[in-house]
């Protein structure tokens, strides 16, 4: 097990103070790809991430994420597995990313760095579900399944289907590639 510390920048927060979705999901995938470049395993595509906040915590606070390293299909799959605790050591969210080893004939493609490319999709589903952030005053889940590998600065929309008050379904596309699937769901 790793552990990284964090401290929550004020460019990562919301108007409320808080570390915002995108940052903190942003954090956890930077510490999860931080370990399989450790343990020598270099490019990955991430594949998915399943993250449940409890608490976000405010600018300046440091928060800890610590990160396993789960039974592996070496062939084609890596998952880690993260636990987000508060400067004072409290468990404030959980979470699973996979990833997914590429081909030899993609390892010299460049791809979008894996956790800015989260963040880039939870703040274009932002745009569409501006209160994301305030909704997290409750717990939230987050799961983002990549389906292709998004290019360096490629274009993309989004569309979101309201499922309920507490649950939306969000797609990320590139002209007929689908690129992600996300689930949005508060408690």
């Amino acid at each position: 097990m790793k552990t990284f510390e964090y401290s929550v920048s004020h460019k990562a927060v919301a108007k409320d103070g808080l570390a915002t979705v995108s940052s903190i999901c942003g954090y956890i995938v930077n510490a999860a790809y931080r370990t399989l470049i450790d343990e020598g395993y270099g490019m990955c595509y991430l594949s998915r991430c399943s993250v449940e906040i409890d608490e976000r915590p405010r600018s300046g606070e440091m928060v800890t994420i610590r990160v396993d390293s789960s039974l592996n299909n070496i062939v084609t799959l890596l998952n880690r597995n993260v636990v987000l605790t508060d400067s004072e050591g409290n468990e404030i969210g959980r979470g699973k990313v996979e990833w997914l080893m590429p081909k030899l004939s993609e390892t010299g493609e460049i791809y979008e760095n894996p956790s800015r490319l989260a963040k880039r999709y939870i703040n274009r589903f932002h745009g569409i579900v501006p209160d994301i952030d305030s909704m997290a005053d409750l717990q939230i889940r987050i799961d983002l399944d990549f389906r292709e590998k998004a290019r360096k600065k490629g274009d993309f929309s989004v569309a979101l289907k309201k499922i309920c008050d507490s649950r939306y379904f969000f797609l990320a596309r590139s002209g007929s590639d689908t690129l992600c699937r996300a689930m949005l769901q508060t408690a």
